[in-house]
């Protein structure tokens, strides 16, 4: 009976072994048949779509588009690294690389200087290409929640940039964002959740006239320039939650706070009389309580 039963499961272990087989050859099948899909509407279409498709690194096809090229949306995968090749798809407007596995850029990144979006938000780098000012076009920059400790001075060349978040990072100093003063189209800049981030706002965003939120929440940061407060005639958000080295009572006897916050109120009496419900935290000016 014991010979019988060996027997049995010895082809019942050969048949799991073939179901297993047949299973991953059909899955791989599967999968080279929708990349080729894939492939034949990008160039098509000049648009990727390789969104949470399990990669290590971005399918050939994607950069034998070359020109034809105008959206990648490759994130939400387990990307390493991306080939030099990807400085041929010269006319990209917008890059998707979030939720990836990324440490650096390749050096010819910087030739995709039609990108007007570029979200690189949830990887591991560890810096931006010193050359980053090439992308001229750039109207969006998501580097939030990566390793990064400063940025390099050239990003003030991208005139055109409205949104930059660098959240989450492990950036040291708000000066290193002196440059973004020249950056006179930006609308919104997020550094919060850089702990270690000390200095004040600099003076250069002065010049940011269409800058509408600051955002600086848990960080080191110590005051704001008044510059800010009398120049940035658009700004009305500035978030400094979580901030321990601000003093309200110091920050709101700087020059030009008084006008600041006439907009933020000014603001708010809008969305109260266009009846939008907010709760009680979002009618502060998000600054930490009174020391």
């Amino acid at each position: 009976m014991d010979f019988f039963n060996a027997v049995g499961e010895y082809f019942e272990s050969i048949g799991a072994d073939i179901h297993a087989s047949y299973d991953s050859m059909w899955r791989s099948r599967n999968r080279a048949n929708s990349e080729d899909k894939r492939a034949k509407s990008a160039s098509a279409t000049g648009i990727v779509t390789e969104r949470d498709a399990a990669l290590r690194e971005l399918p050939r096809y994607v950069y034998e588009l070359g020109a034809r090229a105008r959206v990648l949306d490759a994130g939400a995968n387990g990307i390493e690294r991306i080939d030099d090749a990807i400085g041929t798809l010269s006319m990209l407007k917008t890059v998707r690389l979030d939720a990836n596995a990324l440490t650096a850029l390749p050096r010819t990144f910087t030739n995709l200087v039609t990108i007007r979006t570029l979200v690189l938000r949830g990887n591991a780098l560890k810096e931006l290409p010193n050359d980053i000012g090439n992308l001229i076009a750039l109207e969006e920059l998501d580097v939030s929640d990566n390793a990064l400790t400063s940025v390099p001075k050239s990003l003030g060349a991208c005139l055109k940039l409205r949104r930059f978040n660098a959240s989450a990072n492990a950036l040291s100093t708000v000066e290193d964002f002196e440059c973004l003063g020249t950056c006179v189209e930006l609308e919104e800049i997020v550094l919060s959740k850089n702990k270690d981030m000390e200095g004040c706002l600099p003076v250069s965003w002065g010049c940011l006239v269409k800058l509408k939120e600051i955002d600086v929440d848990g960080t080191n940061v110590e005051g704001v320039s008044k510059e800010i407060f009398i120049a940035c005639d658009a700004l009305q958000t500035l978030s400094m939650r979580q901030c321990p080295r601000i003093d309200k009572a110091t920050l709101k006897a700087t020059e030009g706070f008084d006008v600041y916050e006439a907009k933020r109120q000014n603001k708010h009496d809008k969305q109260l009389l266009s009846r939008v419900l907010m709760d009680e935290s979002r009618l502060d000016e998000r600054l930490p309580p009174n020391r």
